[in-house]
């Protein structure tokens, strides 16, 4: 397995804060893997846009390597380092650097989704709306093929300022209201947006359903693909939605029980990126 870490920074000056990403790509093989390209993933973990939740993080990155699908994961600004375009403009980076050396991880270029939990599911909404965008390229300066984004998975996200999460909000346009409306998915959506995989709990109570639909109401008006599972236990924040992501004794063996019908949502997730993208 490549397992590295790098500044973005040292490749794009541009950028205003050190921003990390780590590789988790399986390596190649004479034996039975000798130039392959693989899918990939970049994850986003949830947090507000304050913190960066680490149960959102490795192990959803490792899931997809084992499933031979590369991954990586990004460590982008959170208040108060956020000022606009940080973070958006670091994904960006994220994607630009992973094609300008798809072939360094064995990556197919034209394969790359990014995933992001609750308000990382924001950000990757977000991007994903804008991987188009000309601004974005021009800051980095890159070509925009260069952003493009393939596929998009979001795992409770923030999407819309109406039913969304307010701290989530704020932290990310330092309070501004017309970055708030700007930045409120359901309403950037357009025939462009990438393949989407979507996955709530109807009762959330931090990030209400509602983001979810709202997005899925936009995707389908504008007949973008799409998959969506809306599970009707437990609340916010699973990540993984197992016991390894939790510590011991946090829940007790009843709730992991309901939980784990949740957890499949990894195993539809990796069939959306194999079979989809």
């Amino acid at each position: 397995m490549i397992n590295e870490t790098i500044n973005l920074k040292d490749y794009y000056p541009t950028l205003k804060n050190d921003v990390y990403l780590t590789s988790f790509c399986p390596s190649n093989f004479d034996e039975f893997s000798k130039d392959r390209k693989r899918k990939c993933v970049i994850v986003l973990p949830g947090g507000a846009y304050a913190f960066l939740s680490e149960r959102e993080a490795e192990p959803i990155a490792l899931k997809f390597t084992a499933d031979d699908i590369a991954s990586f994961v990004l460590k982008y600004s959170v208040a108060p380092n956020i000022k606009y375009p940080n973070p958006f403009v670091e994904v960006f980076a994220a994607i630009a650097y992973i094609r300008d050396h798809s072939d360094t991880y064995h990556i197919d270029e034209d394969k790359i989704c990014v995933c992001g939990f609750s308000a990382g599911g924001h950000l990757a909404a977000t991007t994903s709306a804008l991987h188009s965008s000309k601004e974005f390229a021009d800051y980095l300066n890159v070509d925009c093929h260069k952003i493009r984004i393939n596929g998009c998975i979001l795992g409770y996200p923030v999407i819309s300022k109406e039913v969304g999460h307010l701290y989530s909000f704020m932290n990310f346009s330092n309070g501004d209201e017309s970055l708030q409306e700007r930045f409120s998915v359901e309403k950037m959506v357009d025939e462009n947006y990438p393949k989407t995989f979507i996955w709530h709990t109807t009762f959330d109570s931090a990030v209400n359903v509602k983001n979810s639909l709202y997005l899925a109401n936009s995707l389908s008006t504008h007949k973008v693909f799409y998959e969506m599972h809306i599970y009707p236990m437990l609340d916010h924040g699973q990540s993984l939605a197992n016991k390894s992501v939790y510590s011991d004794g946090y829940f007790d063996d009843k709730t992991f029980q309901l939980m784990e019908y949740n957890s499949h949502w990894i195993e539809l997730a990796i069939h959306f990126v194999k079979e989809y993208i």
